[in-house]
């Protein structure tokens, strides 16, 4: 049902408005013999003038059904000015042998004076071949079982490629969860830390090389100073020094060894720092210079003891 619906939708009423009195038809085949079950084009050219209206017939069924109608096209192929040539295609097959005569293919032509007529196609021939037989030499044999061919290499190496790539993924998401249980890296060890009193001498010895106190940057200067003390300071002693004042730093100090000659000239200096830095006091330069001095010496002595043996 479907299939007529589609023949008499693009066939029957595929009307072009035409000019001219003049047709010319031309039938078609692809191919004038095939085997069974193979396909054809059967197709009808037709050339008018601008002037006609025409239709393409239905055609739904050929030789009985003994040939099977499997498609249908109309085109447009070219137009000029006067004319225009248009073509019907059916695809077509057979699963019958035999000699098949195509038939006559209408068009019907609608004429500008209201005059209908209907023109033919020529007809053609369609041969349905078949294999050929010979009865008496004919031998059945039975159906053959499927041929076993031993595995290759190549067959298996695919297989054994992902079987390795999915042992190195369960290989290395062990690893990881093994390295991730025992707080380590991945892959790579941390590079090792400076000790504190590295990192607090070699920050000393950038100061000094920015000459602040030098070029009237006092306040900067100290605070320098005393912040790279601070963090030495929490380094090494784990003592909260950036969150206290001079006299806490001092107070927390006291289970540290020192000599009171450098217990004295810290205080001295963190004295300094306060009164620059919260008081606008201009030091003396021997005081700028023995900020530095005190608290490198300061963290020279109280480096760890490995470092002191050295």
């Amino acid at each position: 049902m479907q299939k007529r619906l589609l023949l008499i939708l693009g066939l029957l009423f595929f009307l072009y408005p035409l000019r001219a009195q003049e047709v010319v038809l031309k039938a078609e085949i692809s191919r004038d013999s095939i085997m069974i079950g193979e396909q054809v084009h059967w197709s009808l050219k037709a050339t008018l003038d601008k002037s006609l209206k025409m239709a393409f017939p239905l055609i739904d069924s050929l030789s009985n059904n003994l040939i099977e109608i499997l498609d249908v096209r109309v085109d447009t192929l070219r137009q000029s000015a006067t004319n225009l040539t248009v073509q019907a295609s059916w695809l077509i097959t057979s699963f019958d042998a035999g000699i098949y005569h195509l038939p006559q293919i209408p068009l019907l032509v609608l004429r500008p004076n209201g005059q209908l007529d209907t023109l033919y196609s020529e007809s053609l021939q369609l041969k349905v071949k078949t294999v050929d037989i010979d009865p008496e030499n004919f031998e059945a044999f039975d159906i053959k079982l499927p041929i076993e061919y031993p595995i290759t290499l190549g067959e298996i190496l695919p297989y054994i490629g992902l079987g390795l790539l999915i042992a190195a993924i369960i290989a290395l998401a062990i690893y990881m969860f093994i390295r991730w249980k025992q707080n380590k890296p991945l892959f790579f060890a941390p590079k090792p830390k400076d000790p504190p009193h590295i990192i607090a001498l070699r920050e000393l010895e950038k100061i000094k090389a920015e000459k602040l106190w030098q070029n009237n940057k006092v306040k900067l200067y100290y605070t320098k100073v005393t912040e790279v003390l601070r963090i030495y300071l929490e380094g090494q002693f784990q003592i909260q020094a950036m969150e206290q004042t001079s006299e806490e730093i001092l107070q927390s100090l006291q289970s540290v060894e020192l000599s009171d000659e450098l217990r004295s000239r810290l205080r001295e200096m963190l004295g300094v720092s306060d009164l620059v830095k919260f008081a606008k006091y201009q030091p003396e330069q021997h005081e700028n210079e023995s900020a530095l001095i005190v608290v490198s010496d300061f963290v020279y002595n109280t480096r760890p003891t490995e470092e002191n043996n050295e």
